[in-house]
């Protein structure tokens, strides 16, 4: 478990029973919380923006105890301008064939021939073709705000390998959170595959209508009621039609916010649909460093080694001068068996028999892990001090009892950030475990050699405390949603 110091965020579940939060501009608001030791009192408790970090961009704050009930019902209008965004939808749809369109990057409007005047000292994109207006992020300008927007969109290899997926998958319906150039792909040239855009980039109000919601994905809040009825009848299915969530969040967003919104829409899929709970299907496009945050959040999603690439970042992405020479950081996070998921041979894949699913060609199985351990497009190597694989450049340190870096490694420091093999807390190696101390004072505190590690549970020479196979001998476990407890026994 992690320290309970840690600022607490709570997502703003708004259904029957739960306490409700209040309404910035961009849906409910978030509950940020120190609590104390025993995790009950809230110290400095306030509401802000689910969507915005930056005062600038949204300045809510609220402290809890000045909330009162007509701030708990007051929402924000936006009528107006949805009304607005749907006018300039109806213009492009209105155009005559034959008639020249235009959009306005600096404004992020379409213009007619005849507004041209009042954007002369903006920069224009001319002549919008069809082709153009069925795929916008090949013209538009990404967003670039990494917390909130930032908008990183996919090669051609990344979108045929997600297609080629679906197919495989006998999947039929697609939401696609936050990932407007997917959906395009599935319009345009994937027809056996229907998909709905949820996105808070509002400009895809220009171009897509019924198959699109203006959308926060931070706290599962719909900006249209019109849309969210689209969004709801979309999400109805036929006992033949399968649905997928995918999402590809920024990767400053924290991963309850997102696990909160996958929650709910899955509650909302069995809710239209009469079932009891099934989960969906779920894609979740994020860095492989993550992969302890997204599994934290919800245990059962598992890494699959596809290396996702961006068209318009050079740090996600192998092509070009600045590409990333391990291959891009960005990973599939999947709920469905990794087993089912072909990764393209052309793409320096292989099949590994002894794991029984596709890995990246430098993942060489490792036999005494019993699987293929490299997470960063590294080939790992086994270290049998530590008892896992690690990093090929890293090197043993007896005091920390863990492979690191070999430059400015600080004991001190990087035991601090460690997750104990015993008690299984951040903040100290095992040597440091004041819990187990008080359960061992009887024999001596010993732990490795230079040569061979002793666990410290079982005091037998050859594995760690995490591979000790008399765990249970010692401790008790208690597994809930991706935290584990420990109770030491005796």
């Amino acid at each position: 478990m992690e320290s309970q110091s840690k600022l607490q965020i709570i997502y703003p579940y708004e259904e029957e029973g739960t306490p409700p939060h209040p309404h910035c501009p961009h849906g409910p608001t978030l509950l940020f919380k120190m609590p104390t030791v025993d995790g009950d009192e809230q110290i400095g408790a306030y509401y802000a923006c689910s969507a915005h970090r930056d005062k600038h961009l949204c300045n809510f704050y609220m402290a809890v105890e000045e909330v009162t009930p007509k701030q708990l019902t007051r929402r924000y209008e936006l009528e107006e301008y949805i009304a607005e965004l749907k006018k300039q939808r109806r213009k492009l749809k209105n155009t005559h064939e034959g008639d020249k369109l235009h959009y306005c990057l600096d404004c992020n409007v379409p213009l007619l021939p005849e507004e041209q005047s009042d954007h002369s000292i903006h920069e224009i994109f001319r002549d919008v073709s069809e082709n153009f207006m069925h795929n916008p992020t090949r013209f538009l300008r990404p967003l670039q705000n990494d917390k909130v927007q930032a908008q990183y969109f996919f090669d051609n290899r990344a979108l045929n390998f997600f297609t080629n997926c679906f197919l495989d998958l006998g999947i039929n319906k697609v939401v696609c959170i936050g990932a407007p150039r997917l959906h395009a792909h599935l319009r345009n040239t994937c027809h056996y595959v229907k998909s709905f855009l949820l996105d808070f980039d509002y400009r895809m109000f220009h171009f897509y209508d019924d198959c699109f919601a203006w959308y926060n994905m931070c706290n599962n809040h719909f900006f249209d009621d019109a849309q969210r009825q689209e969004f709801d009848e979309f999400l109805m299915c036929t006992p033949t039609e399968h649905i997928m969530i995918f999402t590809d969040p920024p990767f400053g967003c924290r991963t309850e916010l997102i696990a909160g919104t996958l929650r709910q829409i899955t509650r909302l899929y069995n809710a239209i649909n009469q079932l009891p709970h099934q989960p969906l299907a779920i894609f979740w496009i994020f860095p492989y460093f993550s992969e302890h945050h997204v599994q934290q959040e919800m245990p059962h999603m598992r890494m699959c080694d596809y290396k996702v690439n961006y068209t318009n970042h050079t740090s996600y992405t192998n092509v070009g001068e600045k590409g990333r020479k391990l291959g891009s950081p960005v990973r599939v996070f999947t709920n469905i068996p990794l087993e089912l998921l072909h990764l393209p041979i052309e793409e320096e894949y292989k099949y590994c028999a002894s794991c029984q699913r596709y890995t990246a060609l430098e993942n060489r199985h490792c036999v005494k892990c019993n699987m293929c351990p490299s997470k960063n497009g590294s080939t790992y190597q086994h270290c049998d001090l530590c008892g896992c694989c690690v990093k090929p450049n890293y090197v043993h340190c007896k005091t920390c009892r863990r492979c690191t870096q070999a430059e400015e490694h600080e004991c001190e420091m990087f035991q601090a950030n460690q997750y104990c093999w015993i008690c299984l807390q951040k903040g100290h190696t095992e040597f440091g475990c004041i819990e187990w101390r008080k359960h061992c004072k009887h024999t001596p505190f010993v732990g490795c050699s230079d040569k061979e590690i002793i666990c410290l549970l079982c005091r037998r020479r050859g594995h760690n405390e995490r591979n000790c196979t008399q765990r249970s001998k010692y401790l008790e476990e208690f597994k809930f949603l991706g935290s584990t407890q420990v109770k030491f026994k005796g």
